[in-house]
């Protein structure tokens, strides 16, 4: 009767492992459609395709892989190797959740009444801001509407292909949506998220404006922003979180993770 039981929860056990190893192949693929839907190539993309991939092969290839594990565990080196291994790829695990918590963290931050609203600068195409721009000049202006109060500085210099600053593009939207002009200052000279910090409390010293910062970027970016300025002194950081268009999500998430864990470590 026992002996039953025993291959009985084999089976099952079987076909739960195999259940397992579906989910994460088809789990991968829509992953690796995702980064390759953006249309965009660069470290994001490749990090993520690179990772999915693996994950992928490792489902397919499972029994083989478990295989010659068991082989290299009978050695003494090997065993060593694969414990280090197996390590390593926790701790890159529990580093990504804690990444994508901070993230999350990040852009729920609401800012203090009366903040000094910063706005980070993003690509801008000729003269025409884009979406991901646009998406961050409308919370902006949500935030400037809501807050009749308070002031705004446009952070970003003008990139190789970008016709006009971004600061001035920024300043273009937001005054033809009706945000009146001795509310806006224009930062730029930055071209990193460091010298859009930097250079804006420069302009709000100057100026005499709040210390207080609402900071307007995409919500993945809204941790690292802030961790920026508070390593610059600044206290208090709320984060006015602007969507991120869906297909290029998985890409810059993905890019994010590994700008923060630089950040983390090197300042």
């Amino acid at each position: 009767m026992s002996d039953d039981i025993t291959n009985k929860d084999k089976g099952i056990m079987k076909y739960v492992g195999l259940g397992i190893r579906v989910l994460i192949v088809s789990a991968s693929l829509i992953m690796i459609y995702w980064y390759i839907d953006s249309r965009f190539i660069g470290f994001g993309n490749l990090a993520g395709i690179l990772f999915f991939v693996i994950a992928a092969g490792c489902a397919i290839f499972y029994n083989y892989i478990k295989k010659f594990i068991s082989k290299l565990r009978k050695r003494k080196g090997g065993k060593i190797a694969v414990n280090i291994v197996f390590v390593l790829i926790g701790l890159f695990i529990i580093y990504v959740v804690t990444a994508l918590c901070l993230m999350f963290y990040g852009s729920g931050k609401a800012p203090e009444k009366g903040a000094t609203v910063v706005v980070l600068g993003c690509e801008v195409r000729g003269e025409t801001p884009s979406q991901a721009l646009k998406n961050r000049l409308d919370a902006a202006y949500s935030y400037l509407t809501e807050n009749p109060d308070s002031k705004a500085v446009l952070s970003g210099g003008q990139g190789d292909n970008e016709n006009i600053s971004e600061a001035e593009c920024m300043y273009r939207y937001l005054t033809e949506m009706g945000i009146s002009e001795d509310r806006l200052y224009k930062e730029d000279k930055s071209a990193t998220t460091y010298e859009n910090i930097k250079f804006s409390m420069e302009i709000i010293k100057n100026n005499k404006l709040s210390k207080n910062l609402a900071i307007v970027t995409d919500w993945y970016h809204e941790y690292r922003a802030s961790l920026i300025a508070k390593r610059q002194g600044i206290e208090n950081v709320g984060a006015v979180g602007a969507p991120t268009q869906t297909y290029l999500t998985a890409n810059l998430v993905t890019r994010e993770i590994f700008a923060l864990g630089k950040e983390l470590i090197f300042g």
